[in-house]
């Protein structure tokens, strides 16, 4: 077992293909860079960098490190990754020239 076995595949941003972690790079408690390889068989073979990053919290630790605190935030069943959208609705839109 690959020791990237459980870091997720992507979608390739360029073919749409899977994409798959071959190594990660800088690292720290909330970050992480991880290079991504595209599987696709047509040979798409872009190579990508994904940050992730730990970015709020929905439950608070029972072990609180003092030094990489993270805002809370209110869990939501229907995942809603937009934080600063969570209570309001989408801005309306208006066709160009009206």
């Amino acid at each position: 077992m690959s020791r990237h076995a459980k870091l997720p595949h992507v979608t390739c941003p360029a073919c749409g293909g899977r994409a798959f972690a071959r190594s990660s790079g800088k690292s720290s408690a909330t970050f992480r860079e991880v290079y991504y390889d595209c599987r696709n068989p047509d040979a798409c073979g872009l190579r990508f960098v994904v940050e992730m990053q730990a970015v709020r919290t929905v439950r608070p630790s029972s072990y609180p490190n003092p030094l990489h605190t993270l805002p809370m935030t209110q869990w939501r069943p229907a995942a809603n990754d937009r934080a600063d959208n969570d209570n309001g609705s989408e801005p309306e839109t208006t066709a160009a020239g009206t």
